[in-house]
Parts: structure tokens; C-alpha cells; sequence
């Protein structure tokens, strides 16, 4: 009976040790989470600088019509470059769809690719993008200097680059738009800006 007893009490002991062990974990995953930076779209040192006037590009779009990019208008363009052989690219579709939905006012979303054309089609046909801008050609992502996939550019209505960044989530594409309130080229340069307290 006493083998028993102290069983008992050991055990107790030892889930009484677990819950301060639990309750000092959350407590450092509550710090971490305050210190960590929002993640926001990476950019990339190179190709044009953000807040400078993008490049200007006529390209045309699936059905041979002319795609104007960079050039002041009265609205502004959200570039998604994409591929049909990159899965997060086609993750971020209904993400983009819904954007466009949200900023029809004032923004046209213009998706940019290159390759197979067959490749393209499928594409297109899949997630319904029929109605959409769509650029199949290399002019732009060279002018753009594009190296990674999936990557987006924001261009306000005055021809002016003011975000862009690789984007691998819902997330990163709204992060674009965040860094164009605040007048920055990215989260990450605001962050750096932004001195920190250390806790």
C-alpha cells in the first residue's frame, strides 16, 4: 500500500514539473512570436529599384493584342510572373483571382509567362483565367530582370515601381500592397528601418 502512495505521489510530482515546463515554452513561443518580423515578399537586389519609374514594355497578350506595362495610366498593375510547371504559381491563383476582385477599381492584374504555348493553354484552361490579361513572351521578364518564380510587381497608376518580390503565399502577395501604404520597397526594408526593442 505505502509502494502505491508514493507512486502516486511521484507521479504527481512529475505532472505538476510538466505543466511548469508546458507553461514556460508558451511563454518563450509568445516572445518569439512578438520578435519575428513579418515575412512579406523577398526582393531581390536587382533589376529596378523600387519608387523609380518602371520600365516601359508593349508586349502582347494570348490573343496577339498589345499589353502596355510601366506606362502612367488610371490604374495600376499587379505583374505575377508564372510558370505551368510551378506548383506554388498555380497555388496562388484563386489568391490573385480574389485580389484582382478586391482592387478592380484600381488595378488589372496582368499575368506574365513564357514556353510551350500548348502548356500555357492548359493552364489557363484549368483555372479559369480565359478572361484574363495574360502575356505569354519573354520581353517583360527580361526587362523586368526575373529570376525566380513565382515573383510579382506592383506599379501604381503613374508608371511608378513601388513593391515587388518573390511570393510563395496569400500572405506575401498582400505584403506588396503593405509596403506601397507604408512607402517602402518591402516588409523587410521597413524592418530594417523600424529600430526594435529588445525584450
Amino acid at each position: 500500500m505505502d509502494v502505491v502512495v508514493i507512486s502516486q505521489i511521484l507521479l504527481w510530482i512529475v505532472v505538476i514539473a510538466l505543466a511548469f515546463v508546458v507553461m514556460a515554452l508558451v511563454r518563450q513561443i509568445g516572445v518569439l512570436h512578438a520578435r519575428i518580423a513579418p515575412a512579406g515578399a523577398l526582393m531581390l537586389d536587382k533589376g529596378v529599384a523600387v519608387n523609380s519609374p518602371a520600365p516601359q514594355v508593349t508586349a502582347s497578350d494570348r490573343h496577339d493584342r498589345p499589353v502596355n506595362v510601366g506606362y502612367k495610366s488610371d490604374r495600376g498593375q499587379l505583374l505575377f510572373f508564372l510558370s505551368p510547371t510551378c506548383p506554388i504559381c498555380k497555388s496562388l491563383l484563386p489568391s490573385l483571382r480574389s485580389l484582382g476582385r478586391q482592387y478592380r477599381r484600381d488595378l488589372d492584374v496582368v499575368y506574365v509567362s513564357d514556353g510551350d504555348a500548348g502548356s500555357q493553354q492548359g493552364l489557363i484552361a484549368e483555372h479559369g483565367l480565359e478572361e484574363a490579361i495574360y502575356v505569354v513572351g519573354p520581353e517583360i521578364g527580361m526587362t523586368y530582370q526575373i529570376g525566380k518564380l513565382p515573383y510579382a510587381v506592383l506599379i501604381d497608376a503613374d508608371g511608378v515601381l513601388r513593391a515587388k518580390g518573390l511570393v510563395n503565399n496569400r500572405e506575401h502577395l498582400e505584403s506588396l500592397f503593405e509596403a506601397q501604404a507604408m512607402g517602402v520597397g518591402s516588409l523587410q526594408e521597413y524592418m530594417r528601418q523600424t529600430p526594435r526593442t529588445t525584450q
